[in-house]
């Protein structure tokens, strides 16, 4: 049975969820509504890479910043080929093979849960490292880092079943 802290948690997240919902049908062009998409717009690699680097960012740098060690955990490359604002390329020359993602991604996000058992209350209240638009404490920055995935893991699942592919559930 949830507490009271769970129950506001599960209302803030809903309400969260559904503020990002409005913002996004509420900016979106007449024409795009229909819009089905075509080869080329985006392909599981990126994805993958992208959310690798977001998780890391929003999980960690956002978190308690910077670290020395955390140069083996992403790549330099991920922020220019897979962070915010990049665009996914059919070249695939430019990107880690799918092993080495998957490997990258693993390894980054084990950290993530492992340092998400060290984060203090009196720390997630503390604002976002650096300011965001969506989020103004690190714990909202948490709070946003599932539902964020989760765009994307659809984005990977329409992907999957445009290649002919059955649901998996």
């Amino acid at each position: 049975m949830a507490d009271a802290a769970q129950w506001e948690l599960t209302k803030q997240r809903i309400a969260f969820t559904d503020k990002m919902f409005r913002d996004f049908i509420d900016g979106l062009e007449p024409e795009l509504w229909f819009r089905m998409p075509q080869e080329g717009v985006t392909h599981i690699a990126w994805q993958v890479g992208h959310i690798t680097i977001a998780n890391y960012g929003l999980g960690m740098l956002r978190i308690r910043g910077k670290r020395a060690e955390d140069a083996g955990l992403i790549p330099e490359s991920y922020s220019a080929n897979f962070g915010r604002g990049s665009v996914p390329s059919q070249d695939q020359t430019i990107y880690p093979s799918q092993e080495r993602l998957i490997e990258i991604y693993k390894r980054a996000n084990d950290q993530l849960l492992e340092e998400l058992e060290t984060y203090t209350l009196e720390q997630l209240d503390e604002p976002s490292l650096p300011d965001h638009p969506l989020f103004k404490t690190k714990f909202e920055t948490l709070v946003f880092l599932p539902y964020h995935m989760m765009m994307h893991l659809g984005q990977m699942g329409l992907l999957r079943r445009l290649s002919g592919k059955p649901p998996l559930r």
